[in-house]
């Protein structure tokens, strides 16, 4: 019997092709190894590979026009990352940079767009991904835009939670790689505010926060409080 759709993480690209596919796309790459804090890519730089994460994971971030670095995902295994720039022939969009240690597939520009002209169904699951990231990137922004706080970080955590794991179950912990800094870049608020509705979060068990890390522990609460329902215990200002 075979395994469902949702065990098999449909919404990660690599899951959705066939082994055919996978196959094709492998025989036109390598795998590489990346150290902790690597660059795979830089922002404005050419686009001449594609990377498809077979182990760690993948911070995604860009800088502004005043300078201003802010994150934008973290991508983790059978996720395809930097796909739209050589297929687009655009400079890359964002930085990739590599959080743990990462094993990729490298498939270089000429060899995978050869690979989606014999294989338009590659090419059909790469529209739908950026489609996917689209939608939560929209979704993302929505949030960070509500004028109570506890109820937008909430918003935010959830959604980042959503991105790293796209068939979360309400029983399953969930960790989100990110700094205070960068958390409080998604959510539009100084890093002190951050670390008071940080706190309040721990206060109720929602969150376990280390170095770099927060660990969502209570995820139906965390739904409660983006969906605007707080305990009585946590405050509604900002």
């Amino acid at each position: 019997m075979g395994s469902s759709p949702a065990e098999n993480g449909e919404r990660r690209a690599w899951n959705r092709l066939t082994d055919t596919e996978r196959s094709a796309l492998t025989a036109a790459g390598h795998v590489k190894i990346w150290r902790p804090g690597e660059i795979l890519a830089l922002q404005g730089s050419p686009p001449t590979s594609m990377f498809v994460v077979l182990r760690g994971w993948v911070k995604i971030s860009a800088t502004n026009y005043r300078g201003d670095d802010a994150p934008l995902a973290t991508r983790g295994p059978a996720e395809i990352v930097g796909e739209m720039a050589p297929i687009s022939g655009l400079p890359r969009a964002a930085t990739m940079q590599a959080i743990d240690e990462v094993h990729t597939l490298v498939v270089a520009r000429d060899r995978l767009l050869n690979v989606l002209r014999s294989r338009p169904h590659i090419a059909e699951e790469l529209l739908r991904t950026a489609a996917i990231r689209l939608q939560q990137s929209d979704r993302l922004r929505l949030e960070s835009g509500g004028p109570d706080f506890p109820q937008r970080l909430a918003a935010v955590l959830l959604e980042l939670a959503l991105q790293r794991a796209p068939n979360w179950a309400e029983d399953r912990l969930v960790e989100l790689h990110f700094n205070q800094g960068e958390l409080a870049s998604f959510a539009r608020v100084s890093r002190s505010t951050l670390v008071r509705g940080l706190e309040e979060l721990r206060k109720l068990g929602v969150v376990k926060t280390a170095r770099q890390r927060i660990t969502i522990m209570r995820p139906a609460t965390l739904r409660e409080l983006a969906a605007g329902r707080p305990p009585p215990s946590l405050p509604t200002d900002s």
